[in-house]
């Protein structure tokens, strides 16, 4: 990879669900167009999950996750961030360093995990 002073970066952003669901492309369109402004360039951009979430946030229970990988300038993520923070559409917003990182590794589908289970034996007391 060449020394051209850009770093790679995760993005993940939470939008609104009734948005996201009802135009998935129009929602990978903002974020990537968000990116682009900022002189980022896009590797790869897709709708992440669409689940319940912890607490609300808006009046939202549900969020809609976009997960996308660019490169950019480093002095270049704080306007992205600022950005961010004034588009209405997303709600909550991270943004990593992933240098060095293979974007397969962090590229799976999400998939829900269901925990089992387990029954403890009778005779294993309680902490």
């Amino acid at each position: 990879m060449p020394d051209d002073g850009l770093r790679l970066y995760e993005g993940l952003f939470l939008l609104e669900p009734n948005f996201a669901n009802k135009d998935e492309a129009g929602a990978i369109a903002l974020v990537q167009g968000l990116l682009e402004k900022h002189g980022a360039t896009v590797i790869r951009c897709e709708k992440w999950a669409e689940q319940k979430l912890a607490y609300e946030i808006r009046k939202n229970k549900r969020g809609a996750y976009i997960l996308a990988a660019f490169r950019v300038d480093p002095l270049k993520v704080s306007e992205i961030e600022l950005e961010c923070r004034l588009t209405e559409r997303i709600m909550r917003y991270l943004l990593l360093n992933r240098n060095g990182i293979a974007l397969e590794k962090w590229f799976k589908r999400y998939e829900p995990v269901k925990l089992e289970r387990r029954d403890r034996p009778a005779d294993v007391p309680m902490a």
